[in-house]
């Protein structure tokens, strides 16, 4: 039997015992209450993660799990628990070695190269949930950007217009959509389960984590315990989220023309220069 087959099939045979042990193993019901009742208390959607959560929870100190519980918090991922996010990244790690064994079987050396490529791919499966995770918490937190002036312009009309604060945010979160409109709705739904305004806000903002929201809640909270004018604050918070919102977007564009240069030295610069000096080049050989 050549090398080859010999390290694909002791993979497999890995694969598969990790497979069993993680999602085929049953602890017993103790356990599995155990493994529920210590999971972090901030960490979202608490439910029972079944298969191999007891032996995947083991796997992570107190310290991983608060920072994983609060990725997918910032992330909107809240039905997902640190466990089955580990238990995500050990999937897309074993893909990746699967991926691995089959691209060195069709390379068919067992050499520094396959083993190499089967190292990478592992990697990359196993870091791929984790990459996934920090794009949903990037583009949510420009989502949130982009929605936050319209969402404190709403608020401001409706609060000059008479209509109390409460309203106005319900108001106002109709107006708008995406993930500031979940994350009000979960303000509401704090309320109603006795939290006050101000926690419930000050729990978005820590769920969220976005600086201009933070800013936004802190000095409606401040506002609002102070006894201040909120129509003005929210007036002035709203053209200073829409002036930041500028100077970003003013940053990706000077950017722009420094992004622009490889694409026009790899494409642009060669398609050009087989214009110019394709003819005489084709002359100077025939």
């Amino acid at each position: 039997m050549s090398p080859v087959l010999i390290f694909g099939l002791a993979i497999v045979l890995i694969g598969g015992g990790l497979t069993a042990v993680f999602f085929l193993y049953r602890g017993n019901d103790v356990h599995r209450r155990l493994a529920e009742l210590n999971l972090d208390a901030h960490s979202p959607g608490g439910q029972g993660d079944g298969g191999g959560g007891v032996a995947i929870h083991k796997l992570l100190d107190d310290s991983q799990k608060r920072t994983l519980s609060r990725k997918l918090v910032e992330g909107g991922w809240y039905e997902i628990t640190p466990v089955k996010m580990t238990a995500y990244m050990l999937i897309g790690g074993g893909v990746g070695a699967v991926l691995g064994v089959l691209a060195g079987i069709s390379i068919g050396k067992f050499d520094i190269r396959s083993v190499g490529l089967f190292l990478i791919l592992t990697m990359v499966g196993f870091a791929t949930p984790n990459g996934l995770l920090d794009r949903a918490i990037g583009a949510r937190k420009k989502s949130i950007q982009r929605e936050l002036p319209n969402f404190l312009d709403m608020v401001s009309t409706s609060v000059e217009a008479g209509t109390a604060l409460s309203q106005s945010l319900n108001i106002a979160m109709d107006a708008v959509g995406g993930p500031l409109h979940k994350e009000l709705e979960l303000v509401n739904d704090d309320i109603r389960l006795g939290r006050s305004r101000g926690e419930a806000l000050a729990a978005m903002a820590h769920r969220v984590r976005e600086p201009d929201l933070t800013t936004c809640v802190t000095a409606i909270v401040q506002a609002e315990r102070l006894g201040g004018n909120i129509a003005n604050v929210l007036l002035s918070l709203s053209t200073e989220a829409r002036e930041r919102r500028m100077l970003r977007a003013e940053e990706v564009a000077a950017t722009l023309p420094v992004k622009m240069v490889f694409p026009m030295a790899f494409f642009m610069l060669p398609s050009l220069l087989l214009i110019i000096f394709g003819g005489i080049a084709a002359q100077y050989f025939k």
